[in-house]
């Protein structure tokens, strides 16, 4: 008798323990099914070279930009505009890890919790991006060969209106030595996502925020630089001795001397709380994308180094999305959107599954600072960057140059629209290519003037 309610006990522990595992099956079934089911085991959603074959990816306009047809993951029928929307679009085997066809699997696929994934006789859903194709293929065309990023998003909705990255290649026919040939070094990063640079000149921005701030009086001083300055232990240099300055005059002409020589004076500390409240040292989440966070060390560093790190020639790396975030910020008082590069979802009867929703980021910069910045960097543009270039007065921007031990300098230009009407921040960063304000300041005047042309 003893033994029956043993083996009775033991019977009813293991159904309860079935039964137990049976309801966190179900639970984790209805909560993460629809992740599940776009891992590439569920074979009727690939190829057999591991390709998605389902849903149909187009931009802001309705330009097709990726299909499934006859069982073959398609795109656009112009090899320029495949090239150009590489890394937002993404390729058929999945490599771009930050582009649609990889982030947003899930959605490309029709899915319920009762009837499971669609088969490759249905369509899938559409997918609807932010960016502008054809604008994409401009800034592509404006990098000129070079490696590197060009962005530009609308900072009070967060929509990436332009997104390149390169190297790129064509994802219809990628090139046989894609993968030993160091002309495509990086061609499966995003590098406005996933990779950090120095930063140059446009940490001159961050520099003078925190000097408005804490430095009183600070707008009234003059500077003289004679193209030299010791700070700390050693020397600090200018291209050219630029003379007696205002700040907004040192800013225009980008003076290394003066812009060292108030970090000294903030201090280590005191500029590291205003990189990491401008968002630089921060990730931002993208679908389920992680920005690359910036690296700041300036509250041990020596007073020379601090020097440096004030202009932006230290070892400080700096992520072009964050940086562009953070001009966003300035030209919108304080605060920007969070970029986004999906715009809706749609299933095969046009219903919305998902629609973009705007994310504002934290104070990034205190309001009347933001004002102070804004007409300090328009003023860039009146007397240095040739506004005539620009197709907008109301631009304002800031540029940096580094050089670098192959002889070409790595450039950035960035900046911001106060038109009303075009709220847009933009970001330019090339490798090897020269001058901050002639090469990246060209190929930013590129974008803005087929921008203007477009809408």
């Amino acid at each position: 008798m003893k033994k029956i309610q043993q083996r009775a006990f033991l019977c009813v522990l293991v159904c309860l323990f079935l039964a137990l595992g049976m309801l966190v099956f179900l639970f984790q079934y209805f909560t993460e099914g629809d992740r599940w089911f776009i891992q590439d085991y569920n074979r009727h959603l690939y190829s057999d070279q591991r390709k998605l074959l389902s849903g149909t990816i187009e931009d802001t306009n309705g330009v097709l930009l990726s299909y499934v047809q006859d069982g073959k993951r398609l795109f656009s029928e112009e090899e320029a505009l495949r090239i150009a929307n590489l890394h937002v679009v993404g390729d058929a085997e999945g490599k771009i890890g930050t582009s649609a066809l990889s982030v947003y699997a899930d959605y490309l696929v029709t899915y319920s919790a009762v009837g499971g994934a669609a088969s490759l006789t249905e369509e899938g859903n559409l997918l609807t991006l932010t960016v502008d194709s054809l604008l994409n293929r401009t800034a592509y065309e404006a990098l000129d060969g070079h490696a590197g990023t060009i962005a530009l998003y609308n900072y009070k909705t967060g929509a990436l209106l332009c997104l390149v990255s390169a190297p790129a290649y064509d994802p219809a026919q990628p090139p046989e030595d894609l993968e030993t040939n160091a002309a495509y070094d990086g061609a499966y990063v995003n590098r406005f996502f996933s990779s950090t640079f120095r930063p140059g000149s446009v940490m001159k921005i961050v520099t003078l925020e925190a000097a408005l701030a804490e430095l009183p009086g600070v707008e009234d001083r003059s500077f003289t630089c004679t193209g030299r300055l010791t700070v700390g232990d050693n020397e600090i240099t200018c291209e050219q001795a630029h003379g007696k300055m205002t700040l907004a005059q040192a800013l225009a002409k980008s003076c290394n001397c003066t812009f060292a020589a108030l970090a000294a004076e903030l201090g280590g500390e005191t500029l590291q709380k205003y990189v990491r409240k401008a968002g630089l040292t921060s990730s931002y989440t993208i679908g389920s994308v992680h920005t690359a966070k910036g690296s700041f060390e300036l509250a041990t560093v020596s007073e020379y180094q601090l020097g440096w790190a004030g202009v932006g020639l230290y070892h400080d790396l700096m992520n072009p999305c964050s940086l562009m975030i953070y001009f966003g910020a300035i030209a919108n008082g304080g605060k920007a959107a969070v970029p986004a590069y999906l715009e809706r979802v749609a299933d095969k009867d046009g219903d919305t599954i998902y629609e973009h929703k705007t994310v504002m980021t934290e104070t990034l910069v205190e309001p009347e600072l933001a004002e102070k910045l804004t007409a300090y960097m328009k003023n860039n543009c009146k007397v240095t960057y040739d506004l005539s270039r620009f197709p907008t007065s109301e631009i304002g921007a800031k540029s940096g140059t580094i050089e670098t031990k192959t002889g070409k300098s790595n450039c950035w230009f960035a900046g911001f629209l106060t038109d009303e009407e075009m709220p847009y921040a933009f970001v330019v960063y090339m490798e090897n290519a020269g001058s901050g304000n002639r090469v990246a300041g060209a190929a930013a005047a590129k974008l803005l003037k087929a921008l203007y042309e477009t809408r």
